[in-house]
């Protein structure tokens, strides 16, 4: 015969082992057709939810690129970022152009982003992504 309080013991762990199985049932193939995914950058930050319209392939790759070499200073809810340093460019209508002009000057010249961060079709690609991303160009 078992010693006192053997059963209630095992009683526990089979009730935590039945939950245990039955969470890691319910992800992924658990047969339920039920699967909760999370879009996540190559570097594991999270990306934002896709909005009304979406990407082209180039600003796709833009945001890839925004993520890697512009997020850690600039927040751009687009792009899940929230940098500090820069100015969050989800808030200024910028325009192609003036994004470009941006990477090609170093933002506005202050000396706090290096010139030419990223160059060519890269440079292109992230100037798409900010210009569909923002509130777009400022009114004429």
């Amino acid at each position: 015969m078992p010693a006192s309080g053997a059963f209630p013991r095992a009683g526990a762990i089979l009730v935590v082992a039945v939950l245990v199985g039955g969470l890691a049932a319910g992800c992924g193939d658990g047969g339920s057709g039920e699967t909760v995914e999370q879009e996540t950058a190559t570097n594991g930050a999270p990306q934002a939810p896709s909005e009304e319209q979406p990407l082209s392939p180039a600003e796709e790759d833009g945001r890839q690129l925004f993520v890697e070499n512009c997020g850690s200073c600039h927040t751009l809810d687009a792009a899940g970022t929230t940098g500090q340093i820069g100015p969050n460019l989800g808030d200024i209508p910028l325009d192609e152009a003036d994004v470009r002009r941006a990477i090609e000057i170093g933002g506005r010249g202050s000396g706090n982003m290096p010139p030419n961060l990223l160059r060519g079709k890269d440079a292109a690609d992230v100037a798409a992504f900010v210009a569909a991303s923002g509130p777009g160009p400022s009114p004429p």
